[in-house]
Parts: structure tokens; C-alpha cells; sequence
């Protein structure tokens, strides 16, 4: 159940992105939406980053850059599930699904990853939501 439903104008969080306007940074609202900001720090935070939080992290922002292998798909759900199930247990990976350029060459990026979850902390029965992940032909790395 989202706590912030009693006072919907008082922030909980802050959005990420961290890309609001003139210097602010914009806020959440909701806890729903908190949790999907906190799980993309989450997936592009890497391990050893965090000041007193070693584990931290997932370290796919490297991964993403290595060299395509066989195992990428491995790796990445791998690297994925495991800091999820230890820092958001609160979030159940439904799908991830991994595709690169060599796989589907109709593509606009080099690879792509798009996670569906849902949250426990939600009463709402529809509560599937997606993260996609993917880095283009400039090699800049971008989550929606």
C-alpha cells in the first residue's frame, strides 16, 4: 500500500534520474515510484561505489560494455537477481529479457534489457511494471 495516499503533495524520495530542472531535483510521491527510482540507482550502481556499502550495486554498467559472449544473458540476469533478492526483496523479477544487434539487427541499439517485476509493497493487482535498459551505437547507456 503506497503511505504516502493521506498526503499526496509531501514528498518521499527523490527521482531518478537525478536530472531536474535548474539545478532541483524532482521528487516522488509514491512509494511505487520510489521503489522503481531506488531499483535503477540499484541496476546502475557499481559494486565498491557506495561510501560503506561495498556490495552494493550490480556492476552492470560494466558488464554491458564488455564483449558479447555467450553468456551475456547469463550474466546479466544473473548480476541482476542477485542484488535485487538482497537489497529490494520487496521486488520479484518477473522476465528479463536480454537481446543484442546480432540477435534482432532491427535494433537501434547494441544491446537491450528490459526487466519486468512486480512490487509486494503494492495492493494494486495489476502491479507489472518494466525497466528497460539499453545502450545504443554511441555507446551512451540509458534507462527508461
Amino acid at each position: 500500500n503506497d503511505i504516502n495516499q493521506q498526503q499526496p503533495n509531501q514528498a518521499i524520495g527523490i527521482n531518478f534520474p537525478f536530472n531536474g530542472r535548474a539545478g532541483l531535483m524532482s521528487a516522488t510521491y509514491t512509494t511505487m515510484d520510489q521503489l522503481i527510482s531506488n531499483f535503477k540507482n540499484l541496476l546502475l550502481t557499481y559494486k565498491g561505489e557506495r561510501f560503506y556499502h561495498y556490495n552494493f550495486g550490480t556492476n552492470l554498467p560494466a558488464l554491458l560494455f564488455e564483449p558479447n559472449t555467450l553468456h551475456i544473458k547469463e550474466q546479466v540476469s544473473e548480476t541482476i537477481t542477485d542484488a535485487v533478492s538482497y537489497w529490494l526483496p520487496q521486488i520479484n523479477i518477473v522476465d528479463i529479457e536480454t537481446t543484442t544487434a546480432e540477435e534482432d539487427p532491427t535494433l537501434n541499439c547494441q544491446i537491450k534489457i528490459t526487466i519486468s517485476f512486480e512490487a509486494s509493497l503494492s495492493t494494486n493487482a495489476n502491479n507489472l511494471n518494466t525497466i528497460t535498459i539499453f545502450v545504443d551505437n554511441t555507446n551512451t547507456l540509458t534507462v527508461q
